[in-house]
C-alpha cells in the first residue's frame, strides 16, 4: 500500500460526528474548543432573498470530531463569538471572507488567527482561486459532492445529503492545513 492509499483510507476513517440542537450540547461543545489549540470551521447560511444573512449551520472540524450546530434550533452566538475572537486558537477556513463576513453579522464576532486553505494554495500553486473540492482532489484524490452548495438550509429537518455535505466541507481542512503549512514553511 502506497502512501496516497494510506493517507485517503485514513482520511476516510469517520469522525465522530456530534449535531448540536440544545444547550447542554453548546456546552459540551463549548468544553471541547477550550482544550483545542486550532479547529476548521465553515458556515451554511442563506442570503439570497435577504439583506441581512441567516446563518442556518456552524460546523466546526477537531482531529477526531465534526460538530454541526444547528442554528435554527439553538443559539450558539455566546460559545461561537469567544472561540472565534479567541487569538489563542488558529482557525482554518476554505474562503474565509464569506464565512467571516457571515459571523460577523449573525453572531458579532471579529474572528482573529485564521489560515485561509483557499489563499494558501493560490500562494503554493501560483494560480487562481480554488474551490474546496478542487483542493481536497488535489492532496488527497477524494472526489466530494458538491450538489448541496445552494441547496435550502433554512428547511427542517436536513436531508441527509446535506448532513454528509456538511461533513465533508470541514472533513479535510486540519489536515490540508497540516500540508499547506509544511509546503509554505520550504
Amino acid at each position: 500500500m502506497g502512501i496516497t492509499s494510506f493517507i485517503r483510507r485514513k482520511l476516510k476513517q469517520k469522525k465522530k460526528v456530534l449535531y448540536v440542537s440544545k444547550k447542554k450540547q453548546l456546552l459540551e461543545l463549548d468544553f471541547e474548543l477550550d482544550k483545542l489549540s486550532l479547529f476548521g470551521l465553515d458556515t451554511e447560511f442563506d442570503w439570497r432573498s435577504t439583506y441581512f444573512p441567516i446563518l442556518s449551520m456552524v460546523q466546526i472540524s477537531t482531529f477526531d470530531k465534526i460538530f454541526l450546530v444547528d442554528c435554527l434550533q439553538t443559539n450558539p452566538n455566546e460559545i461561537l463569538k469567544k472561540h472565534l475572537e479567541n487569538k489563542e486558537i488558529l482557525k482554518i477556513f476554505h474562503s474565509a471572507r464569506s464565512d467571516a463576513t457571515v459571523l460577523s453579522n449573525c453572531v458579532n464576532a471579529q474572528t482573529s488567527n485564521v489560515f485561509d486553505i483557499q489563499v494558501a494554495e493560490k500562494l503554493i500553486s501560483n494560480s487562481q482561486i480554488e474551490a474546496y473540492g478542487k483542493i481536497v482532489d488535489k492532496y488527497y484524490g477524494i472526489k466530494l459532492q458538491k450538489s448541496e452548495t445552494n441547496s435550502n438550509w433554512l428547511r427542517r429537518p436536513l436531508s441527509e445529503n446535506q448532513i454528509r455535505y456538511a461533513k465533508e466541507d470541514v472533513n479535510y481542512l486540519i489536515e490540508i492545513y497540516k500540508l499547506q503549512r509544511k509546503i509554505l514553511k520550504k
